[in-house]
């Protein structure tokens, strides 16, 4: 950050480039840089130690987009677009870009504060009435009690932002850029709420948050929140409460915050995680007291006791995760262990069995796994010293799973200890569950190492073949140098996949890969195999399909001339053009191809 730039209003430091993308990460920084380059910052002006401009953006209305600071560098910032609470899009991205290239085209205006300190009451009753007329949505804000710097803290009545927020939901339709405007109208009352934290008023501060995320909470379903624009809203407020519970001392309002904190990330779990609640638990964790935490503790005791077979094993998993952590340094082993049998916390189950010596459980516990979640206890085994009861686990469950990476685990173990053989077994067993080439290849790696792939390739090729996976048999043929086999494997249409409809597709396919690999050694048949597509790309119709056939025309020109036949190459290209004469678009992509 270079030196603040002084003015008669104030000094504002000048942003470096990796200043801002420290400030929006990497994505907002370089879609800002494009809207920078193109001149998307329209109005910018400075108020003392604030910048303020309109960028313009996906829709008709401009966005707003300010910044405030002060000695050191960037205090607050926020903008009007979906994401802009707190001020880390790519619109403050593309302000503080603007100001770090073209300070002067900044136009210094009075301060708000001091533009209106110097009107009289009746010129701002004036004022508000102006712009009540231009932005009728705005007289809500005459009932909105507002953080005041200098105010005694009075309570507010929650019922007032709750009605702003539902009022916004309200305003959602189907035509577009109207979920915009559901989420800048939250983002507005959250910054009221900010407001509060910024005036020590945590409990009013509360209060906001607490009335955003309800209403966020019933109307989540009804928003499309693909970007997720409105989960970031609920983040905010989630964020706002962490500062709450940082600030204040007062019982009653950090329970209240405590309450709102756990009720969010309850509803949301059950509610199939939308990751409205994402960071509640470290808040919980980092910030509750002693007592707050064994007060949260009781709270989820009481949910893990009802209708715990309703619930889904996740809800049920996480909500016994939090409840370990809170407690972790004061339950003792059986009430751990009960905990986690109740919540379905198997990995922690056998993590701590197995600390315990009490082997023989852990593996009861871990034999009633399905694979994907028995595979990572594995590997918890090995950390307490007890590979071999995994290697038997997992062995017996290889017996009937058709799970690759069990087999894998297994191969990484036998490689450890150096037995080869045993882990050629388990490569082969991949390989004709999941036959792909770089499988092929490893095992004919390590069978060649052993001096068994002579015997063993045979009966590979067999079982791909009943198998019917003859594009890959083709791709072997080319890997191993077969060209000859690869072209048989050709004619008998093993490279023919499901119907094409495409020119792309057709251009594009397995027999091209191996008609270009037969060029140099059978030129001929890599003839038939373009002019077989030729035609078919022409049979398709359509500007793509005749580009991708004058591709592959170029090949067959450029055969024709290594062998010397260019009048075979000419009567070839004079006979298609008269099968095909009616087809005006063909002839002109031949003339841009200069094929003619």
């Amino acid at each position: 950050m270079q030196p603040p730039t002084e003015g008669a209003m104030g000094m504002i430091p000048v942003f470096e480039e990796e200043d801002i993308l420290r400030r929006v990460g990497d994505q907002s920084f370089q879609r800002g840089l494009n809207y920078f380059q193109r001149g998307a910052i329209v109005d910018p002006r400075r108020q003392g130690l604030s910048l303020q401009a309109r960028c313009e953006g996906s829709r008709a209305e401009a966005y707003r987009v300010w910044a405030t600071f002060d000695q050191q560098g960037l205090v607050r910032a926020n903008c009007s677009c979906p994401v802009g609470a707190g001020g880390y899009c790519k619109h403050l991205a593309a302000l503080l870009l603007t100001w770090q290239d073209q300070p002067d085209s900044f136009v210094e205006v009075e301060a708000v504060d001091a533009a209106l300190e110097r009107r009289s009451k009746d010129e701002l009753i004036a004022l508000v009435k102006q712009m009540l007329l231009r932005q009728p949505e705005l007289e809500q804000l005459l009932e909105t009690p507002l953080p005041v710097p200098g105010q005694r803290h009075v309570p507010v009545n929650p019922e007032v932002y709750r009605r702003q927020a539902a009022a916004a939901f309200r305003r959602l339709s189907y035509d577009y850029g109207s979920d915009n405007g559901v989420v800048a109208e939250l983002a507005s009352i959250v910054a009221i709420a900010e407001g509060f934290v910024d005036q020590g008023d945590a409990a009013n501060a509360a209060v906001v948050y607490e009335s955003v995320l309800n209403e966020i909470g019933e109307s989540y379903e009804m928003y499309d929140d693909e970007g997720g624009e409105l989960a970031e809203v609920a983040q905010a407020c989630v964020a706002g409460l962490g500062h709450c519970l940082e600030q204040s001392t007062d019982a009653a309002t950090r329970e209240s915050a405590l309450r709102l904190l756990f009720d969010v990330y309850h509803t949301d779990l059950v509610d199939g995680g939308y990751g409205l609640a994402d960071g509640v638990p470290e808040l919980i964790l980092t910030k509750a007291t002693s007592d707050e935490k064994r007060l949260v503790a009781g709270w989820l005791r009481d949910e893990i006791a009802v209708d715990p077979a309703g619930r889904s094993n996740r809800t049920r998993q996480s909500l016994g995760g939090l409840l370990l952590d809170l407690e972790r340094d004061t339950l003792d082993d059986e009430d751990f262990l009960g905990i986690c049998r109740e919540t379905g916390r198997t990995h922690d189950l056998v993590d701590r069995l197995l600390g315990l010596g009490r082997v023989a459980e852990a593996t009861t516990a871990a034999e009633k796994l399905v694979d994907h979640e028995l595979l990572p206890l594995a590997d918890t085994f090995v950390q307490h010293e007890h590979g071999d009861v995994a290697e038997r686990l997992l062995a017996e469950r290889a017996r009937t799973s058709r799970d690759t990476s069990i087999l894998g685990w297994l191969k990484r173990r036998h490689e450890l200890r150096g037995d080869q053989t045993a882990a050629l077994d388990l490569t082969e067993r991949v390989f004709r569950i999941r036959p792909y080439l770089d499988g092929y290849q490893e095992l004919r790696e390590r069978a060649s190492q052993l001096g068994r792939w002579k015997a063993l390739r045979p009966s590979l090729h067999a079982f791909l073949q009943e198998a019917r996976e003859g594009a890959l048999l083709i791709r072997i043929y080319l890997d191993e140098g077969q060209i000859d086999l690869a072209l048989d494997a050709v004619e008998a249409g093993w490279a023919d996949g499901p119907p094409l409809t495409g020119g792309y597709l057709l251009a594009t396919s397995l027999a091209l890969v191996v008609a270009q690999a037969a060029e140099a050694s059978r030129p001929r048949a890599a003839l038939a195999i373009y002019q077989q597509r030729v035609e078919r790309l022409i049979a398709l119709r359509g500007r793509v399909s005749y580009q991708a056939a004058c591709d592959l025309l170029k090949r067959v020109r450029a055969i024709h001339e290594t062998l010397g036949e260019t009048d075979a190459w000419t009567r070839y290209l004079a006979d298609l053009r008269e099968q095909n004469r009616n087809l005006r678009a063909l002839k002109d992509e031949l003339a841009a191809a200069r094929l003619v």
